[in-house]
């Protein structure tokens, strides 16, 4: 097996046994909620994409810290292992979603027809109140492509910076976030940002993500094997 086939091969490995981890997390809960509902015939509403997206972004950290060195040891070069991780984590946002909407369509199937009245919220519905299996599942894909590009970034930011410089730049952009939101004006954006398609707007924000995620490509490409310390 040559360098690309083993990190591939590594990567994919980890990426299941994340996915079958929050999947199983995420099926435990659906029967907790469907049980209840059928038990005591209550109606309420509850989430499930929680552990999902949990899934994709312990994936992002875990997978990138653990996995990097190995990979290299292997014999891959660090082009290679981020072309590969960037795949797998794509395809780790595109098979989650198509798990948390499969577990979806079967709890609307039970609303439909009235043996169950367990609603779970998905952030589709601030497009729509009516069920649509492909906006709902688009908007999924964008958020989880935004979660994976943002924990990518924020983890290759402390891998090359060191804990202490990365917590002060964190704590940097924070404050200057904060100062924006406290004296800035910020009415009109927010009205400007309502007025907008809902699909449009969470297609941004998965554009976003993805700019985030290959953001990460040249800051990794002469990465040292090991986090920086707090002391470099």
């Amino acid at each position: 097996m040559n360098a690309v086939k083993g990190t591939n091969r590594l990567i994919l490995d980890d990426m299941r046994l994340y996915l079958i981890i929050f999947t199983s997390i995420a099926l435990g809960l659906t029967a907790v909620y469907v049980a209840i509902g059928f038990l005591f015939h209550v109606s309420y509403s509850s989430q499930l994409f929680g552990p999902m997206y949990g899934g994709i972004c312990t994936f992002a950290i875990a997978g990138l810290i653990t996995l990097y060195p190995v990979a290299i040891g292997m014999g891959s070069t660090r082009i290679q292992f981020m072309k590969s991780f960037y795949m797998m984590g794509a395809c780790m946002v595109v098979g989650t979603m198509i798990i948390l909407h499969a577990i979806y369509g079967v709890v609307h199937l039970l609303n439909v027809g009235g043996w169950l009245q367990v609603t779970l919220y998905q952030p589709g519905m601030l497009y729509s109140s009516s069920y649509l299996v492909f906006p709902y599942l688009w908007i999924d894909v964008m958020l989880g492509l935004l979660v994976l590009g943002l924990s990518v970034f924020l983890t290759v930011c402390w891998i090359r910076l060191g804990l202490r410089n990365f917590l002060i730049l964190l704590f940097g952009f924070g404050l200057v976030l904060s100062l924006i939101i406290a004296f800035a004006d910020l009415g009109q954006l927010m009205l400007w940002i309502a007025g907008l398609n809902r699909i449009v707007l969470f297609t941004v924000l998965g554009l976003i993500g993805g700019a985030f995620l290959l953001s990460t490509y040249p800051m990794m490409k002469h990465a040292p094997l090991g986090r920086k310390g707090s002391k470099d």
